[in-house]
Formats: C-alpha cells, sequence, structure tokens
C-alpha cells in the first residue's frame, strides 16, 4: 500500500477521530487481516512439498527473518501477494466508506 492509498484507507475510517486505544486496535485489525490474507495467498501459490516445509518451519517456532527469507527463496512472486492483499482491503474499505 503506497502513503496515498494508506492515507485515504484511514481517512476513511476516519482513525483520527478515534481514541488512541482504538486507534491501536484499528491498526492491529487491520494488520492482522493483511497477514491472514497474504497467507493464503501464499499457501495457495505453494505446491504440496513447499507446503508441508513450511508448515515445518512455523511449527517450530521460526522467526520472522527465517519465514520470510524461505517464503521469498520458494515462492514465486511472494511479494506480489501481499500486495495483491493489501490492495484488495483496501479497495474494500474504500469501496465500504464510499471514498474511492
Amino acid at each position: 500500500m503506497n502513503d496515498t492509498n494508506l492515507s485515504r484507507v484511514l481517512n476513511a475510517l476516519q482513525i483520527g477521530e478515534l481514541p488512541p486505544q482504538e486507534q491501536e486496535a484499528l491498526l492491529l485489525d487491520l494488520n492482522s487481516l493483511i497477514f491472514r490474507g497474504s497467507m493464503v495467498r501464499l499457501l495457495e501459490r505453494m505446491d504440496e512439498h513447499t507446503r508441508d516445509e513450511f508448515v515445518k518451519l512455523v511449527d517450530t517456532a521460526a522467526d520472522e527473518e527465517t519465514i520470510e527469507t524461505f517464503l521469498r527463496a520458494h515462492v514465486q512472486d511472494a511479494d506480489s501477494a501481499v500486495a495483491e492483499t493489501v490492495n484488495e482491503i483496501s479497495d474494500d474499505i474504500l469501496a465500504v466508506t464510499g471514498n474511492k
């Protein structure tokens, strides 16, 4: 999500009008949506062997950097999966709020 889209989404959600705790909760919810949507896309792009190896890696409680390295090495266009998720969520929020 570029800065312009991020600003548009945050404005559409009227985040500035929320108390700090609610702002934080909203941002955490957005992060969670992006994470889950990205994981679905990434898993869809994995073949069975890669998916099995990924599950094993996650089960070892690997750190974020190790997981990211694995994804970049084994999933074609891993970065685009995240970008697609962000764009989809942004489009959905802007459509619902009427701020296209």
